[in-house]
């Protein structure tokens, strides 16, 4: 009878024994900071340059989520701050290349200069009109799905943007290229 109990004991304890053996061959989540910055141009309806700054994280090595601001020109509103959300995932195959996925969604704001045209009245009462510049500013949707494939911390992506421009009605799209950094 003190046998079976003690059998039953020690079979209780390989069995604890080995489960927390398991446990420790697991690898935990690994969650590391990053901050990548990216620069390129897009090329669509409208044609730009712009400079996107991501802060965020990294889980396992191959996903990354972070929040993003940039700047940029363009032929529509001239300046553009753009603020989204950014998610990458890289495709680990045992190589130093990897390939990426990127998304990015968002808003715009838009900063430009308009001339509009000004009625007035003369000191003769003649009514004429006159140009002038006003500063404007507004907010439109930014957007991305981009490949392309990083080396060390050394990336370049490819892919479509999407965006609206409030100086103007209709959605613009197209195609952009960065090349940037990782930290």
């Amino acid at each position: 009878n003190n046998a079976l109990k003690t059998l039953a004991v020690l079979c209780f304890a390989i069995i604890c024994g080995l489960g927390s053996l398991s446990a420790q061959e697991q690898q935990e989540k690994k969650v590391a900071y990053n901050f990548i910055n990216e620069y390129g141009a897009f090329v669509g309806k409208r044609v730009g340059w712009t400079g996107v700054f991501i802060n965020g994280i990294t889980i396992k090595g191959n996903d990354a989520i972070g929040l993003g601001v940039g700047y940029g020109l363009n032929n529509a509103t001239f300046q553009e701050v753009p603020i989204f959300l950014n998610y990458r995932h890289y495709f680990d195959r045992g190589r130093k290349l990897k390939p990426l996925i990127n998304a990015a969604a968002g808003i715009g704001l838009h900063f430009w200069d308009q001339d509009v045209r000004i009625p007035y009245t003369n000191e003769y009462g003649y009514q004429s009109t006159y140009w002038d510049t006003e500063s404007r500013k507004g907010v439109g949707l930014y957007a991305t799905i981009a490949g392309g494939f990083r080396v060390k911390a050394l990336s370049f992506t490819g892919g479509f943007f999407f965006r609206t421009f409030p100086s103007e009605k209709g959605f613009n799209g197209g195609i952009e290229a960065k090349v940037g950094y990782t930290f």
